[in-house]
């Protein structure tokens, strides 16, 4: 009787025993899922592509005809402002001096010679390119201020010195010289022809 009242009373207990085991086992695998499943949710990733094309061209075969000695003064004018409203005694003036040797010429692989003649030739001057700057020098920027001028942003020396250097100002340089480089070209093309036959004529055709 004490025996089987033994294995009576043991039961419940094994019981109660396995329930816990058993729960425990969940609640670490519910507890692994749960910290796999915020794991997925709050990792980060990184993921950089860099997609290029590369194309081959004919290189340039760049003809430099005229150097230009560039000197000047760029100026950055800025003022605060309070709910769009221009601040007074607020202006800042930046200054930056600068200078540059730029190279203005041509693609010479677009450079036409054909006959027209017995002893006449027809030269054909692509348009005029800028081909880079040499040397340049850009000193530290000046500034002026006024009493509120430093509410005013600052300048930004970087896009300064692009427009310095810009395509516009390329053109501006080209469109002054215009009469100098074909005068150059004229000089430059003639000198190649003339030393294989002094008695060629030329005649040139700018493009544009």
């Amino acid at each position: 009787m004490t025996f089987l009242k033994a294995r009576v009373l043991l039961w419940p207990l094994l019981l109660v025993i396995v329930l816990v085991v058993a729960g425990m086992g969940a609640g670490f695998a519910f507890g692994g899922l749960n910290a796999l499943a915020l794991g997925s949710l709050f990792t980060s990733s990184s993921n950089e592509r860099d997609s290029q094309v590369i194309k081959f061209d004919t290189p340039m075969q760049e003809v430099a005809l005229l150097s230009l000695h560039i000197e000047g003064i760029a100026r950055d004018e800025g003022k605060g402002e309070i709910l769009g409203f221009a601040v007074p005694a607020s202006e800042k003036t930046t200054l930056i001096q600068y200078k540059f040797d730029a190279k203005l010429g041509i693609d010479g692989s677009q450079v036409k010679i054909e006959p027209t003649g017995p002893g006449s030739f027809r030269v054909t001057i692509p348009e005029f390119i800028s081909i880079g700057f040499d040397d340049p020098v850009f000193e530290d920027p000046i500034e002026t201020n006024n009493v509120l001028s430093w509410l005013a942003p600052p300048a930004a020396q970087n896009r300064m010195i692009n427009n310095i250097l810009s395509d516009e100002n390329k053109q501006k340089y080209i469109t002054q010289s215009e009469a100098a480089l074909k005068a150059q070209a004229q000089v430059f093309y003639s000198g190649i022809i003339k030393s294989v036959d002094p008695t060629i004529t030329i005649d040139f055709e700018f493009a544009g």
